[in-house]
């Protein structure tokens, strides 16, 4: 009892440090004496992107999303924590690109900053992934046109006797195959930083087998989306070509996990 105390005052110290560049209206807003996530069901978390809880009750497969579009953070005094339950700041995929438009970018993940003592835990992912880049356009495949052909005829000469000849006809073009498009860039992985600590049990991280003191984190960039296929051209016409857009290498976010335990006199 004495450590778990001692645990949460480590924890509302660092969150009272942690938060002392929010505004106070910011703070007052985001405060919860208790939430709780029902299960299967999703809590959206407010426009500042902060959530500040003194007990966090999350049942099996419930979630809470933060918007990737700026940092979330997340300070939980308590925390009851049920099976494949998720913290999610992921973000969106790109469009699929149309025409002679590229596979729009995937969104970079959010950032989370996340502060929590465990009263107990089954499994926990916080997922902070960078969105997939949008598929690029195929190109149109032109008109097929006919090819050239041979054609045997009989014709009568000029002393009135036949003959059996063979002659060229010539085909008609096809059209030119259009072109296609890029995929987009992929987005970068958001950085997770947790704070942690647990009532008598130790958490265990990315070990996607275990089901009861798990916490697994998903922090990679996304994948960059695929290059259309050019159109094909008809007969004596020209096959497209990939209309290349620049290229941006993304990355993956850093995981930065601080146990609060107290320490051992």
């Amino acid at each position: 009892m004495q450590k778990s105390i001692y645990a949460l005052a480590v924890i509302s110290t660092l969150i009272a440090f942690t938060f002392s560049t929010q505004t106070a209206s910011a703070q007052q807003q985001a405060y919860l004496p208790k939430l709780e996530v029902q299960e299967k069901k999703t809590y959206v978390v407010g426009p500042e992107n902060i959530l500040r809880v003194d007990t966090l009750v999350m049942h099996d497969k419930a979630t809470i999303k933060f918007s990737p579009g700026r940092d979330g953070i997340l300070e939980a005094k308590v925390a009851i924590i049920g099976s494949n339950c998720v913290i999610i700041s992921r973000g969106a995929n790109g469009i699929n690109g149309k025409d002679l438009n590229p596979g729009g970018d995937g969104e970079h993940g959010g950032n989370l900053d996340l502060a929590i003592h465990f009263d107990s835990l089954g499994k926990l992912t916080i997922d902070t992934r960078g969105g997939n880049g949008g598929a690029g356009a195929n190109g149109r495949n032109g008109k097929p046109g006919t090819q050239d052909k041979t054609e045997t005829r009989t014709v009568t000469d000029s002393s009135g006797k036949k003959q059996t000849i063979t002659v060229t006809v010539p085909g008609q073009a096809g059209t030119n195959g259009t072109d296609a498009t890029d995929g987009g860039n992929s987005g970068n992985g958001g950085n997770v930083r947790l704070m942690y600590s647990a009532n008598n049990f130790i958490p265990i991280f990315n070990q996607d087998k275990r089901k009861t003191n798990s916490i697994i984190i998903l922090n990679t960039a996304g994948r960059r989306g695929a290059t259309g296929k050019p159109g094909k051209g008809g007969y004596r016409s020209v096959n497209g070509v990939v209309l290349y857009s620049e290229t941006t290498k993304s990355q993956n976010g850093q995981v930065e996990l601080i146990n609060a335990k107290p320490a051992v006199n």
